[in-house]
């Protein structure tokens, strides 16, 4: 699962200094494609008027499962209302898919059928993308352990169970793990171990904050149902 860029590409301008991410010979790291370009690349395409899923699989395809996290996770943590399910579910089953250790993404027919407004997506991957280019100063080839197939294997199970908890209809349930998703996928996609480790510990926090909304909601409803039945 490699984002790579030709051999011949020039040195990232944004990549720290004396770090090149296209020279795996400087860096012993495999090139990697950025995170700025995958989003570029995705807003330049293009895009019919609704974006089906399976479209966006067979555009980013190619780029591994880091890009397709990443394009999912953007609308939750921005949010765009209503689309935690529709974007949850896939991302699920990407994880799944990386934690099987699959070479490319595949969507089932249904799933893939499914489709979102271009003109609202296309509006939140384009507010997202200062963001990311601002995060991308800080993104290098390093932890290779973190990144290496046996983790990303543990990093798909890990994957499916924040894609779980954010397909959930649990209010302000959807941007801790949209955001501890986006991390990893960023990680990944610029094989930086240091942001896989981020994106599992905000996971963690994620599921501390998701359960605590959870328990504050069963206890109020507990309560509710004491003053109406006692």
């Amino acid at each position: 699962m490699s984002d790579g860029r030709p051999p011949d590409t020039p040195p990232d301008p944004q990549a720290p200094e004396g770090v090149d991410r296209g020279d795996a010979a400087t860096t012993g790291f495999p090139p990697v494609n950025p995170a700025s370009a995958v989003l570029d690349d995705f807003l330049n395409h293009d895009h019919g008027a609704r974006i089906a899923l399976g479209d966006l699989v067979g555009i980013l395809g190619d780029r591994a499962f880091g890009a397709l996290l990443l394009i999912l996770s953007i609308p939750n943590i921005l949010p765009v209302p209503g689309l935690s399910t529709a974007t949850g579910l896939p991302m699920l089953l990407i994880g799944a898919q990386i934690a099987a250790g699959r070479d490319r993404p595949w969507l089932p027919r249904r799933l893939a059928a499914l489709t979102l407004d271009r003109d609202a997506f296309l509006r939140v991957i384009a507010k997202a993308k200062p963001h990311v280019d601002r995060l991308e100063r800080h993104l290098r080839p390093r932890l290779p352990a973190m990144t290496a197939p046996t983790a990303e294997r543990l990093l798909g199970v890990a994957v499916m169970i924040l894609a779980g908890i954010l397909a959930l209809p649990i209010v302000f349930g959807n941007q801790p793990p949209a955001f501890a998703i986006a991390l990893i996928a960023l990680g990944l996609i610029e094989k930086d171990g240091a942001f896989v480790i981020a994106g599992l510990v905000a996971g963690l926090i994620a599921i501390v904050i998701v359960a605590a909304v959870l328990f504050g909601f069963g206890q109020a409803g507990m309560l509710i149902f004491d003053k109406l039945f006692s």
